[in-house]
């Protein structure tokens, strides 16, 4: 039976996925990444695709969701959105977002 190869550590792709230099496509393959941690590093980012941070608006982890209402980029209807969200805390920020993100 042969050995599986040593599985990468999630730290190193929230590190690759924090990179400045990775940017695009590059950036998009973090942003389906199967790690939660690896998805919020993408969608905090300010250069992240419009298009990325919608997508990520669908995510099932409060801690993605977290960090793209922390974005100042975020689109207003993927916080709206997020304003009746199940999860009262992912809820609260959103309504927070809108009353003053959005003068």
């Amino acid at each position: 039976m042969a050995a599986l190869p040593p599985a990468r550590d999630a730290s190193d792709d929230v590190m690759r996925a924090l990179d400045p230099d990775v940017t695009g496509s590059a950036l998009l393959t973090f942003a389906v990444h199967r790690n939660p941690r690896v998805r919020a590093a993408v969608a905090a980012r300010i250069d992240c695709p419009v298009g990325a941070l919608i997508s990520l608006g669908h995510d099932p982890d409060p801690v993605v969701l977290e960090a793209l209402l922390g974005n100042v980029r975020t689109p207003s209807s993927a916080v709206r959105a997020l304003a009746d969200h199940r999860n009262p805390r992912i809820s609260d920020l959103a309504v927070q977002r809108l009353r003053n993100g959005y003068r």
